[in-house]
C-alpha cells in the first residue's frame, strides 16, 4: 500500500513537463526565423545586448570564486598563457574558438568558425555538450543562470586584464 501511495504522490506525469532548450547550432544561419517557437519546446535565444544587461548585475567576486572553485583544475587563468588539461583561459574573449597552438582541441571546436564572445560561452558554459556535441570537455554545465552570469563575468573581465 505504502509503494503504491508514493508513487501516486511523487509520480511526475511526463505529458505535463515542458522542456526548456536552446537554439544556438547554426545562430549566424540567416535563412531561419529564430523567433520561432518548436512545437516541442520553447527556445530561449538571448542576444549579445541581453547578456550585457544581465553581467551588469551578475557578481564579479562569486564569478572568480566559482571559476577557481570549477575552473580552474583543468584551466589556466593567468599570463603567460599555459595549458592543461584544458586550454588556457587567461585571454578566451574574442579568441578564435580552437586556436591555441600548443592545445589539441575536439574536432567539434576545430571546426567552429566563430569567437569566444560572451553569446558562445554563454550556451557552451551551459551546455557544453549540446552547444559542441563531441567536445572534450566532460563538465556537464553550469545550470544555475546566476552562477552562468558570474562565471562569464569573471572570465570577460580576467581576459580583459591580461590583455594589458
Amino acid at each position: 500500500m505504502a509503494s503504491f501511495l508514493s508513487e501516486i504522490l511523487y509520480n511526475v506525469d511526463k505529458k505535463k513537463v515542458t522542456e526548456l532548450s536552446y537554439s544556438i547550432e547554426n545562430i549566424e544561419d540567416k535563412n531561419k526565423d529564430f523567433n520561432e517557437v518548436n512545437v516541442e519546446s520553447e527556445l530561449k535565444i538571448i542576444t549579445e545586448l541581453e547578456l550585457n544587461q544581465l553581467l551588469k548585475k551578475a557578481d564579479l567576486d562569486k564569478g572568480k570564486t566559482f571559476v577557481n572553485k570549477n575552473c580552474a583544475s583543468c584551466h589556466d587563468l593567468n599570463m603567460p598563457i599555459k595549458n592543461k588539461i584544458g586550454p588556457s583561459l587567461a585571454t578566451i574573449l574574442d579568441r578564435k574558438i580552437g586556436n591555441l597552438s600548443d592545445y589539441k582541441y575536439s574536432k567539434t571546436l576545430l571546426n567552429i568558425d566563430k569567437k569566444w564572445n560572451i553569446v558562445n560561452l554563454y550556451y557552451f558554459l551551459e551546455k557544453p555538450k549540446e552547444w559542441a556535441p563531441g567536445t572534450k570537455m566532460s563538465y556537464r554545465g553550469i545550470s544555475d543562470s546566476q552562477k552562468l552570469l558570474n562565471t562569464i563575468k569573471y572570465l570577460r573581465e580576467n581576459s580583459i586584464s591580461n590583455e594589458n
